[in-house]
């Protein structure tokens, strides 16, 4: 077995090479949707979502504490959290901005509680707040599962998941 130590290359700790390192890990791509302002749905792309306890059944997500949608975040009474479709990229890079975004013709689906969601994504779940934990720069937005939804594709075959890695979506059989 070839010495591992002989191939690593140290990088300073430093936030380029931090962000950059994470650039490697790839995560699911979702949008975090709820009612804005009268009503119409609104959302933000994430890439920061885990399952974190089925006990109560709880997931996280995390946001920038000086994002200019931090105050709608943090104190939403409830939202869906939806899981992206590989197709879905272009749905994604428009919730990614850092501006308030309304809904965009087609996007937003209501589920059977009212509760908007990304049409035709993998899954979502409606969650309502449990805890906010400030982590350095980052709040972390736990929320408690209150339903969940899996969209049923035909013949059971199951969906491709968006990934996001290296600073770009990619789908599976990119990475």
């Amino acid at each position: 077995m070839p010495d591992a130590a002989s191939h690593d290359l140290a990088l300073p700790v430093e936030q380029g090479a931090f962000r950059s390192l994470m650039g490697q890990f790839a995560t699911g791509v979702c949008v975090v949707a709820t009612e804005g302002d009268g009503g119409k749905p609104m959302g933000i792309t994430i890439n920061s979502f885990v399952s974190v306890s089925l006990e109560p059944m709880l997931v996280c997500w995390s946001l920038h504490n000086s994002a200019s949608l931090f105050d709608v975040w943090s104190k939403a009474r409830s939202y869906s959290i939806s899981i992206l479709a590989e197709d879905q990229q272009a749905i994604a890079a428009r919730y990614a901005t850092r501006e308030i975004k309304g809904e965009s013709d087609g996007d937003f689906a209501l589920g059977e509680s009212g509760m908007p969601h990304i049409a035709d994504a993998l899954g979502y779940l409606e969650c309502r707040p449990w805890k906010l934990v400030e982590a350095g720069d980052h709040t972390m937005i736990l929320g408690e599962v209150t339903g969940l939804y899996r969209h049923e594709f035909p013949g059971g075959v199951a969906g491709r998941p968006l990934l996001f890695f290296g600073s770009a979506f990619r789908e599976i059989g990119d990475v």
